[in-house]
């Protein structure tokens, strides 16, 4: 009575953690098949026992009279979901004798199993391997689907299996043998980022923001857009991933974990830059993350890329103050029934809003009708802790008629195609880059430098030093605010090409701060 042991894994937040099945069988002469299963299993996990003889039959792997007993470690942690099936029917079969331990050992087994032996996806398959090759574990059957993604990452072998037929031939053939499944390899689109389709020049006019959205994208700042409707907030918030630059293997690697881990499939690693935009009704654990289980929120799903909040007044009062530990963190931490859960949540943050309640407060040819204390009310629902997070705060104008009707080429030709977009990506990457080169102790960008690390890169001249005294007293601004302007104008310099913070960039930086004061 050998115990056979077969490694799984279940689903936790974004992430995983491995489970060990460890199975026993105690063959008897005559009387029923009991299966026991111990180890905190969930209510989906328990029904597993009752489907588990079936399935095993379904593959001619048929169980004796006796009893098999099927625990899972770590004992103490609450066990849920049914990617373990593949994992419990590979121990069962393991100790009944239908494989040999040494052929189920060293593997992982992921997916849920039909009573019919088909073979089922289901999520976080690529966090689940992510933990096991942490945990020296190299080698993964799963779902074709799943192991499409868990193909992408490195020093793992992927095998997609359709049934549990197929995960024998798997396990039992050699791999000199011509019949033996082969694993299944990145796909070639994975190796390159794809276009959007929303690109820069798209939009007319708005130089300003623009210039604003190069600094965000530049120093990974946030960025506030203030201005009526129509005024382009929306079409420029979604422009912002056209001047991020491509995200590494690493960064692609966990943002499709994430959105696995969510129940997204995405038939391989994602090629680009998350881009998440929640209505202002989402509720606070649709935002920040929460329920039962802990699922994701929408603020870890941008976790490498852009969270736009459009209507920044209208989402919930808690939602938005909920969002000022995750601003400086890069993580949201939730706690619930004794259990606390970190989640990934290093996302750049751009929002957008109207200037008053109708939207017209400023605008040059229609006239605002909300009497100043609509207009105090609606602005105060942002907090000054929330607002003060956000580095740039930049008011917008209507675009005039000329910059949206462009003059008629000559007949029979075409306009040029403005490459002023790729203009900013390109000053973008290089800023990066010497900002990289500065800091290379850290890998902070520069709209996250705290402290010591913003002394040593943000220092500033006396002329510089009193240009920012003479705008406090006249904003009354914060600590953080003041911080905040240093930051900004340390990316302002780099765009440039500057080593150190001159009164310039120091001015630019007010400049990108006026839309709320």
């Amino acid at each position: 009575m050998k115990i056979v042991r077969v490694h799984g894994a279940c689903l936790e937040g974004a992430g995983a953690f491995l489970v060990t099945v460890q199975a026993r069988f105690e063959p008897v002469q005559q009387g029923p098949t009991e299966i026991q299963l111990t180890g905190l299993p969930d209510a989906v996990l328990r029904e597993s026992r009752g489907r588990l003889a079936c399935i095993l039959g379904a593959s001619r792997l048929k169980v004796g009279p006796g009893r098999l007993h099927l625990h899972l470690t770590p004992a103490a942690r609450r066990k849920s979901g049914e990617g373990l099936d593949l994992a419990l029917v590979m121990a069962s079969a393991a100790a009944v004798g239908h494989l040999r331990p040494a052929q189920v050992s060293g593997t992982l087994f992921l997916g849920e199993v039909g009573i019919d032996g088909s073979l089922s996806p289901t999520p976080g398959g690529l966090a689940a391997a992510l933990e096991a090759r942490r945990g020296g574990i190299s080698e993964v059957i799963a779902a074709p689907e799943v192991a499409r993604e868990e193909a992408g990452l490195p020093d793992v072998t992927a095998f997609g299996a359709e049934d549990l037929g197929a995960v024998l031939a798997i396990l039992t053939h050699g791999a000199e043998d011509p019949e033996w499944p082969r694993p299944l390899s990145a796909a070639p689109s994975d190796e390159a980022p794809s276009p959007t389709g929303e690109r820069l020049d798209d939009v007319r006019g708005q130089a300003e923001a623009k210039f604003a959205l190069q600094v965000a994208a530049a120093g990974g700042h946030g960025l506030l857009l203030v201005g009526p409707p129509g005024a382009g907030k929306t079409m420029l918030a979604r422009r912002l991933i056209d001047l991020l630059p491509a995200p590494a293997l690493e960064e692609r690697i966990e943002a499709t974990a994430i959105r696995s881990a969510a129940g997204r499939c995405t038939d391989g690693l994602v090629r680009e830059r998350p881009f998440r935009a929640p209505h202002h009704t989402t509720s606070y654990a649709g935002l920040l993350g929460g329920g039962s289980p802990i699922a994701p929120g929408e603020i870890t799903l941008a976790h490498g890329g852009v969270l736009f909040l459009d209507e920044l007044p209208e989402f919930g009062r808690d939602a938005l103050e909920g969002l000022r530990q995750p601003l400086e963190e890069g993580a949201v931490h939730i706690a619930r029934a004794g259990r606390r859960l970190s989640l990934p949540a290093a996302f750049q943050l751009v929002a957008a809003m109207n200037p008053c309640p109708c939207g017209y407060a400023g605008h040059p040819r229609v006239v605002c009708r909300c009497p100043p204390t609509a207009v105090r009310r609606y602005r105060q629902r942002i907090s000054g802790p929330v607002l003060d997070r956000i580095d740039l705060r930049v008011p917008l104008q209507p675009v005039p008629l000329d910059a949206l009707i462009p003059s008629t080429p000559p007949a029979g030709s075409s306009p040029p195609p403005s490459s002023h977009g790729r203009r900013l990506a390109r000053e973008v990457r290089e800023a990066r880059t010497r900002a990289q080169a500065r800091q290379e102790q850290s890998s902070a960008m520069n709209g996250d430098l705290q402290g010591d690390e913003l002394d040593a890169v943000a220092a500033i001249d006396r002329p510089t030093a009193d240009l920012l005294r003479r705008a406090d007293e006249r904003r009354q601004l914060s600590s953080r605010a003041v911080q905040s302007l240093r930051r900004v104008a340390r990316t302002v310099a780099d765009l440039r090409g500057t080593d150190h913070i001159d009164p310039q960039a120091m001015a630019t930086a007010l400049a990108l701060r006026d839309g709320l004061t």
